[in-house]
């Protein structure tokens, strides 16, 4: 193996100096991930990149069925039909080179896919590797977000789906919400609730259409229900194993069942009592994640129907999923700025005041803002956030006050608006300095009554809701300059707090490095590496102007892209070197004068970067700790007691 085999960075520099058309493709391919709203799309942009950048060439990525034949899912130029005796060579190879040329993507838990490239016979090796290098980086990146956001999505629709269901006191009314909102949020035809008869062996399955009373009477050892009642585990079947389906049952039922999902009902013993049944997703068949999350349903489902104290039960299941949403948020670092915001979150989420967030692109804003949120006693009700910037006149009403069906052309349904669906919860204004002046007149109406009233709608609908807002910009000055309505700042700046950018946060940036790099390795699967003194000195001595998400995407780059076992400062894929500065000194000083200024702005500068650690500061200044205590001492920078 030669070096640049071993090494990605050197692989792809080497890569486009033979050939810089590379340097453009790769760049295209780069931004699909920024432009790209669903997986098909970020793989039709790699396709157009690919033929674009060579002349007379196709590009198509294959995808395996669930039926195992293969299908085009995105195509660039003319590309022609492939063997299946092609497909399994280049399975097992990963990379094929010739005409076509093909690169395997794989992925956990995806269907196969392939990357064919047609017309690039000349195309070196090397070329080839880097470009499968990149593409399976950005799918892989893409998917890794898609899934966390999905996660998010899930959690917050479970949230509001448990929810409803404390609104529903009988048994029978409850079980077919349940299964309302579980096909509603699976996407399902169909969905049961069974409960298990033990002394008759029966399974007593609602709601069930086309049955008398809507209830389902099956025997406890037939079919898919009857094994996960039984085992205990979940069973998932798609159209290849429906001769596992009891299809006595569809025909009392007047039912074709083509896919089944279901997942067993257990009490907090882990006894279980019955099983939560999906049958036929709407389109293609149920997911790992849609089994993930059934599991999830289930686990709120069985602690609401374990107890005859249904609504005692529901909230703690609410909580519950509260808390696991509440557990994905971390505010990370040890440094005196955020040790104190820690402290004023604490005190904060405790009150129902409206807070203002201030602090640079990039400081976490947005998680400040959702763990203030979950530490309050709105944690159970929901969280709704709205992009101020993204809101244009025209569509701010209705989506913050919402519209009744016919308000305006193309509102075919009533639709509630955000202020709404935060009753109860916080409502997060996320830059809420660029709200035009229009918008800001209308926000604070609501604000000061508590009511809204709907687009096109007559009466006022009361909300109950704790406004967070957040913005990077200076509203002070903006009220000077009336971009800002200085009522409405003072109705928002009731409590603020301000996050520090990530250059004046110390040893926090090797913090927040060093658990990122763990994140992705292990993301990567890949052993941990480490950095070095020197990468660490340039961490610190970078001025992130892109804060927390700047660190976050250079540790990313990081993980993915270079195998190396200690990570130094020249494999960091920082654009500049240029760090914070220190107080300029005033030029009609006397230079014993000006040097003495210097030196107390520079030390109280390091002092403060690390959180007050004399050692560290002088590590970082190349002085000894003895030397910089007697300086400190001169130039008066410690207590008499120090």
């Amino acid at each position: 193996m030669t070096r640049s085999d071993h090494d990605p960075f050197q692989l792809l520099g080497a890569a486009i100096q033979e050939n810089p058309r590379l340097a453009t493709m790769l760049t295209q391919i780069w931004r699909q991930l920024d432009t790209a709203d669903q997986l098909l799309q970020l793989f039709t942009g790699i396709c157009r990149a690919l033929a674009e950048s060579f002349p007379k060439s196709a590009a198509q990525v294959l995808q395996q069925q669930s039926s195992g034949d293969w299908k085009p899912v995105a195509t660039a130029g003319n590309p022609g039909k492939v063997r299946s005796q092609q497909i399994d060579q280049w399975l097992q190879a990963e990379i094929s080179t010739g005409s076509p040329a093909a690169v395997s993507l794989p992925m956990d838990n995806e269907p196969q896919r392939l990357l064919i490239l047609e017309g690039v016979e000349s195309l070196p090796s090397q070329s080839l590797h880097a470009i499968a290098q990149v593409a399976r980086f950005a799918v892989n990146r893409f998917i890794e977000n898609q899934n966390k956001n999905d996660r998010a999505q899930r959690l917050k629709a479970m949230l509001n789906m448990v929810q409803r269901w404390h609104h529903t006191d009988d048994l029978v009314s409850l079980l077919n919400e349940m299964a309302q909102c579980s096909t509603e949020f699976f996407s399902a035809e169909r969905a049961s609730i069974f409960l298990w008869d033990k002394a008759k062996h029966q399974l007593i399955g609602r709601p069930a259409l086309g049955v008398e009373d809507g209830k389902l009477v099956v025997p406890d050892d037939k079919g898919v229900v009857g094994a996960v009642v039984q085992s205990g585990e979940p069973r998932r079947v798609d159209d290849m194993l429906g001769h596992e389906v009891n299809r006595e049952i569809d025909k009392q039922l007047e039912f074709h069942t083509r896919s089944l999902l279901c997942v067993p009902l257990k009490d907090r013993k882990g006894k279980v009592f019955g099983a939560f049944e999906l049958i036929n997703k709407k389109e293609g068949n149920f997911t790992t994640k849609d089994e993930q999350g059934l599991a999830e349903v289930a686990v709120h489902a069985a602690a609401v129907l374990e107890s005859s104290q249904q609504i005692a039960e529901l909230t703690e299941s609410r909580d519950r999923i509260a808390q696991a949403q509440a557990a994905e948020i971390q505010l990370i670092g040890e440094s005196l700025a955020m040790l104190e915001l820690r402290r004023n979150i604490d005190r904060i989420a405790a009150t129902r005041l409206p807070v203002l967030v201030l602090g640079e692109n990039g400081t976490g804003k947005e998680v400040v803002s959702r763990l203030i949120h979950y530490q309050s006693d709105r944690r159970g009700q929901p969280l709704v956030a709205v992009n101020c910037a993204a809101l244009p006149d025209t569509l701010l009403e209705s989506e913050l006050f919402g519209h009744e069906k016919g308000a305006f052309t193309g509102a075919h349904e009533t639709k509630a608006g955000k202020f709404e669906l935060a009753s109860g919860g916080t409502l997060f204004l996320d830059e809420i300095g660029d709200m035009s002046l229009t918008g800001q007149a209308k926000l604070l109406r609501v604000l000061e009554n508590h009511v809204v009233t709907r687009l096109g709608g007559q009466g006022d609908i009361e909300i109950d809701v704790r406004v967070v807002a957040a913005t990077n910009q200076d509203l002070p000055q903006l009220v000077k300059e009336n971009k800002f309505r200085q009522d409405l700042f003072y109705r928002l700046d009731v409590v603020s707090v301000t996050l520090p950018p990530l250059r004046d946060r110390g040893n926090d940036i090797l913090i927040l490095a060093e658990k990122f790099l763990d994140l992705f390795s292990r993301k990567a699967r890949r052993p941990l590496p480490q950095l070095s003194t020197d990468a660490k000195s340039r961490l610190l001595g970078h001025a992130w102007p892109g804060n927390i998400r700047e660190l976050r995407n250079t540790m990313e780059r990081i993980a993915f892209l270079c195998d190396r076992d200690v990570i130094t400062a020249d494999l960091i894929p920082l654009e500049t070197m240029t760090g914070p500065h220190v107080n300029q000194v005033p030029a009609q000083l006397d230079l014993a004068t000006a040097t003495e200024h210097f030196q107390a702005d520079f030390i109280s500068y390091h002092m403060e970067r690390t959180g007050g650690n004399m050692a560290q500061a002088a590590k970082n200044m190349g002085v000894h700790r003895s030397n910089l205590h007697r300086k400190m001492k001169q130039l008066g920078l410690l207590d008499e007691k120090e």
